[in-house]
């Protein structure tokens, strides 16, 4: 019987042996044969991923960030496609993610966020101390704190 050689990196490598494994044993169980499509899939995978072709979570939230359509920027602009001319720098930042800061006057007007940089600073504090699962625990939470 032949083995799965993992050493194949592409999809068509692996489909040969594939076939060749089918020709030697043509009625496989079940199970047999969920593991040879994992074995194709997974290269699959990899070969689509390194030509961008799967969109991953991580990849949509850099899409999602920096890319717009034409229309939908020209729409928002007073003078139309000129002004996104005016726009175009080498700094793709600019435009797609502009730095939001806080200041004294937020933190002044807006009491819930005074609290909850209050809030931040307090469990900075116990992360420091913090052990296994505590600290864990602790540093999701400044995550999500710090998010809102």
């Amino acid at each position: 019987m032949i083995k799965l050689d993992y050493s194949l990196q592409t999809p068509e490598e692996r489909n040969e042996l594939v076939k060749e494994i089918l020709k030697e044993n043509p009625h496989p169980n079940n199970q047999y044969l969920e593991i040879l499509a994992d074995y194709l899939i997974f290269a699959m995978e990899k070969e689509e991923k390194r030509n961008k072709k799967i969109l991953t979570e991580n990849r949509m939230t850099t899409v999602n960030k920096r890319e717009t359509s034409f229309e939908g920027l020209v729409a928002q602009l007073e003078n139309g496609e000129d002004g996104i001319y005016n726009l175009i720098t080498n700094n793709k930042q600019i435009i797609f993610q502009p730095k939001v800061t806080i200041t004294k006057k937020d933190l002044e007007e807006i009491p819930p966020l005074k609290d909850l940089r209050q809030a931040i600073n307090i469990w900075e504090a116990r992360l420091k101390v913090a052990e296994g699962k505590n600290k864990f625990i602790i540093k999701k939470a400044l995550i999500e704190m710090r998010k809102d």
